[in-house]
């Protein structure tokens, strides 16, 4: 499926449109004829990034290319913002600008998926707002401070993205901070009364925060993580099913076939084999 600017942009010279998804519900595999950022305000699903898969949560943020392919499927309560943009039409389209879409095409390693923090997105959807209303406008002034919010946005982002964390969370960490840490070290023991101290507060007020924001367990986040490293190693590597459930964090490859069927109504070897993967997860 291929979405068109004609679709979204109100005419041929908008640069800028935003398109809130409230909620996101399952969307097959495409692919548009312009820029995306996306950005996750609540809720969780699969995201299937150019056949990689991602499950993701708040704070989250996806720059993606025309040429990039994605679909959003196994959602619950998922909202995005997406701002969509035409770099050709910006008026201030220049090279400086390029380091804030993800690290700028012209770097072939550049971060297109970074998280922020639930006080960060609380900056932004000020922004986006103002940036909407702006972006529906057609006289030139609300075009250039559309495009003058457009990189404010961008900054923002850029300033307040997460390193990739090791080491231990220190205390007064954020949730985002958590979801982040956990994504680096899903592989590992995690004792989630340890994280519950890093934040200040008791494990069940971690778990309701959890279940609150993301619409899972803190053990159900980390059981899709863990599995969301699994599909992709299934999907890149000729490792067996063995080492694929030990490398992702699992101590028993039984169990491991289990909970991958149990998500994806496929074995590790059924989705090896299948060309689609998640993909046929969503049909």
């Amino acid at each position: 499926m291929r979405l068109t600017s004609r679709d979204f942009f109100a005419s041929s010279d908008q640069a800028i449109a935003v398109e809130p998804r409230n909620p996101q519900d399952e969307f097959p595999l495409h692919d548009h004829d312009f820029d995306e950022i996306v950005i996750v305000m609540s809720g969780n699903g699969w995201h299937i990034l150019n056949d990689a898969s991602h499950y993701i949560t708040c704070g989250e943020i996806f720059y993606i290319d025309a040429k990039d392919h994605h679909q959003f499927c196994q959602v619950s309560d998922l909202k995005l913002t997406n701002i969509l943009y035409r770099f050709d039409r910006l008026s201030i389209a220049n090279p400086s600008i390029l380091p804030l879409l993800g690290g700028g095409e012209a770097q072939p390693d550049r971060l297109r998926h970074w998280q922020i923090s639930e006080d960060v997105l609380a900056r932004v959807q000020p922004l986006v707002a103002a940036l909407e209303t702006e972006s529906t406008r057609p006289d030139a002034l609300s075009q250039t401070l559309s495009e003058a919010l457009f990189v404010q946005l961008l900054i923002l982002l850029a300033r307040n993205r997460f390193p990739v964390l090791g080491g231990e969370l220190h205390r007064g960490a954020k949730l985002g901070h958590v979801l982040s840490w956990l994504r680096h070290r899903c592989t590992e023991p995690v004792d989630f009364d340890d994280v519950a101290r890093s934040l200040g507060c008791s494990t069940r007020s971690l778990n309701r925060q959890f279940r609150e924001v993301i619409g899972a367990s803190p053990n159900q986040y980390l059981g899709c993580l863990r599995l969301n490293r699994a599909m992709n190693a299934l999907r890149s590597s000729d490792r067996s099913i063995c080492e694929v459930a030990f490398d992702s964090g699992y101590n028993d490859s039984n169990y491991f076939s289990f909970c991958f069927s149990r998500t994806t109504g496929m074995s590790p070897r059924e989705y090896r084999r299948s060309a689609g993967g998640l993909r046929s997860v969503a049909a």
